[in-house]
């Protein structure tokens, strides 16, 4: 792979890896308080990424065919294919937006962005290549390194969903230890006066006059 190949590949890393996060915080900012519409919410944010589709998707190619002079010709097969493609991934979408909002509990739906993004992206380039290597007729030619990777990817998954992050009490590391007080009553004789010298007193001790009992912590 060049260098240019790498360049936008990664590039598209990040941004595919931003997009499920992204998308799950603006659903939920859309939500408004008092009134909770969590479906109505989900189609507002969609809709947002449809605009999104539409500058980067429609004016951008415009403006980059208006400024190299591509002929503004479309084959059948072309526009066919690439419509279909861009309804794949338009649904495709949809669904991400789904799932990242189809938490039943707060903790669920905080969990869902880290899982559901494991899920399509391991799964996602298993059915590319599949379909790949069907379309082109190469499964004679596919080495035992193909299927192994299938394997690590499923299983990538399936930790990824094991050992999920859990809600829970912090670790007793991070804890502050809270300080115990022991408490001890002294019993003082009845003929006794109760008498507490601020010289003598122990700091935090206290008498109980109605009880003539001090008691010393």
């Amino acid at each position: 792979m060049n260098s240019t190949a790498l360049l936008y590949a990664l590039g598209t890393v990040v941004t595919w890896g931003l997009y499920s996060v992204l998308l799950h915080k603006g659903s939920m900012a859309m939500a408004i308080p008092g009134a909770p519409d969590f479906l109505g919410s989900r189609m507002k944010s969609f809709l947002f990424v449809g605009v999104a589709y539409l500058i980067v998707g429609i004016v951008g190619p415009l403006i980059i065919m208006k400024l190299k002079g591509t002929p503004w010709v479309f084959p059948t097969a072309g526009w066919a294919w690439s419509l279909v493609a861009g309804l794949a991934g338009a649904i495709g979408a949809f669904f991400l937006l789904m799932a990242l909002s189809a938490g039943h509990t707060p903790a669920e739906s905080k969990l869902l962005p880290l899982l559901v993004p494991a899920i399509v992206f391991s799964g996602a380039p298993i059915v590319n290549a599949i379909v790949s290597i069907t379309k082109d007729s190469l499964w004679s030619r596919t080495p035992p390194q193909f299927y192994l990777g299938i394997l690590l990817a499923g299983a990538g998954a399936a930790l990824v969903m094991k050992y999920r992050p859990m809600a829970g009490p912090a670790p007793a590391s991070a804890t502050k230890p809270e300080a115990k007080a022991v408490s001890a009553a002294v019993a003082v004789p009845a003929s006794a006066p109760v008498s507490v010298s601020t010289a003598t007193a122990r700091p935090g001790g206290f008498a109980d006059v109605t009880t003539r009992v001090y008691f010393v912590s």
